[in-house]
Parts: structure tokens; sequence; C-alpha cells
């Protein structure tokens, strides 16, 4: 079995390359087993590095050490290899697909919990010809997160804020969008939405719970269209989907299906795991592939 250390040093406020290179040989000190730290250079870099170790076909185990983009890097190079699997060392500013854990997600720091902790396979949706494990998301909730890089390097500025004033400057900018949406081939009512999720985790930006019933082992995605809203509305319509009360807003579409696709009268961003992808139209769908995930022992998703 080899131990890969997938170290992003611009995952947070600041560079913790050296720390986690002595945590990590503290961790395998005593131990036997071959295992590497490489540190991430460029965007898709993690891809790059995971993907060439995972095809060697040798039992390899990934520790992404960053934010949720690191992770999802390193479940696009091992999707699909069954000797491969991930996990997370969270690093980042979110780690939203973590929080369906609970109070075990804070095990996720501990490396010794992460070496011989049990795997499962995961679904993952695959977006625009890319593979993300937690959500995909076009509208309002994507041009906050994807604004939050502005703020986020800010001094005195953590996550959370971060978050809420790249949220305000989206409300400022415009909240609603024209698009055409389809969930498994069914065009559904409406002709402006104020967001759109597919879902495979339970959170994401940051905290919010856009679909708390999600399974990411199911074989299903669960997607949430909420329609036009205005201004005065916006604020509480935020919190209600920030606890995972998506549901309770009026006219809000919640369906569980394996497609989506949406067609946008402009190139907009999209969010995946956290990641900016710049399209016409996002093509969701639940990939032919999974990543098998490393968990502490005893820790439960569901």
């Amino acid at each position: 079995m080899k131990h890969l250390f997938l170290i992003n040093p611009y995952a947070g406020k600041y560079d913790r390359t050296q720390e986690m290179r002595e945590k990590i040989q503290a961790a395998m000190a005593d131990r036997e087993e071959p295992w590497e730290i490489q540190v991430t250079q460029y965007a898709g870099h993690g891809t790059e590095l995971v993907r060439a170790a995972a095809e060697t076909g040798e039992p390899l185990r990934v520790y992404a050490c960053g934010g949720d983009g690191t992770l999802n890097e390193a479940a696009n190079g091992a999707a699909g290899h069954p000797n491969a699997a991930v996990t997370h060392y969270p690093m980042g500013s979110g780690n939203d697909f973590l929080r369906m854990f609970g109070p075990d997600a804070s095990r996720f720091y501990d490396l010794h919990e992460l070496l011989d902790g049990p795997q499962a396979p995961m679904d993952l949706i695959e977006c625009n010809g890319r593979l993300a494990l937690n959500v995909c998301s076009i509208g309002f909730d994507a041009r906050i997160g994807l604004g939050v890089a502005d703020f986020k390097k800010l001094p005195l500025v953590n996550g959370t804020m971060a978050y809420q004033l790249s949220a305000l400057r989206t409300i400022i900018q415009g909240i609603h969008r024209p698009y055409r949406v389809e969930v498994d081939g069914e065009e559904l009512p409406g002709e402006e939405f104020t967001l759109i999720c597919a879902c495979n985790g339970r959170y994401y930006g940051g905290g919010f719970q856009p679909s708390p019933d999600a399974m990411p082992d199911d074989g299903l995605l669960h997607f949430v269209i909420i329609p036009a809203v205005s201004r005065l509305t916006i604020l509480a319509l935020i919190k209600k989907f920030a606890r995972g009360e998506a549901g309770e807003i009026p006219g809000v579409i919640l369906k569980q299906g394996r497609s989506m696709k949406v067609t946008c009268d402009r190139v907009s961003m999209i969010n995946l795991d956290g990641e900016r992808v710049d399209s016409a139209e996002l093509s969701a769908r639940l990939s032919d592939k999974k990543v098998n995930f490393i968990y502490p022992a005893g820790a439960s998703w569901r």
C-alpha cells in the first residue's frame, strides 16, 4: 500500500506546507509502507499526480491536504480506479464535504485516524465533462461562493465573513437570471431562477445545507431549484437555505434523479466543488465512475 500526501500550499490564509510535512513525517515514522509528499503547483496538478499514481495499479491511499478544491482534484484523479482511495485532511475555508460526518468531522484532522480508516465507494457528479464529489451549482449561490476568493485573503476576514461579504455584493449586483431547466429530460416550469443545485453531498459554500437528505452513495442526485425572488425576501431565503429548510421556500422545486441540464442566456459562473467553470450551459449527471473515500473508523455520513 502506498500513501500519497497531496499538499495545496494555497489552501487557507497562508502556506502550511512545512507544518504538514512535519505532521506527515511524524505520522509515518513507525510505518513500513512507502509514502510520498507532493505539493501542487497549479490548478489541476493534483488530478495529474493522483491519476498517474493510480494508473500504476498499485494499492494507493491519497490524503488531500487542502480545501474542497484539493479534495476535488484528488477525487478526479482517483475516479474509476478501484485500487485507489482518497480522503481529506481539511485546510481550507469551507471543508464542506466533511460536514455530513457531523461531530466526527473533527476526526479528519488526525492523520492517524485516516491512515488505517475504512473506505466506501462514493457517487460522483459529471458536470460539463469534469467530476464533482459534493455539489455542482449555478446562479446566486455560485456567484457568492466563487466571489469569496476576493475577500478571504483580507486581514481579519475569516471564512464565514468572506461568504457574507460576497453575498452582500451579489445581492447588490442582481439575484435572479433567465434559465431553462430540465431534470431527467423533463423541462421545469419557470423562466427566471435564483439558484440551481445538483447535490451529492449535503453542505457547500461554507456551511449552507441545500439538501439535508442527500446521500453520497445512493445512486441518486438531489436537485434544488429556487425560482426568482426579490431583494426584500432574499435574506430570509438565505437563512432557510443555510439551515437545510429549502423545502419551505415558496415555489421551490425539489427532485431526485440522475441528470439535469441548465441553459443560460449568457456565459455564467458554475460552481463545481468550489472550483469555477464558465459556460452558457450546465450539464450535470450521475457519473458511471465512483471514488473510494476513506473515513475514521466508526464515523458515519448516515
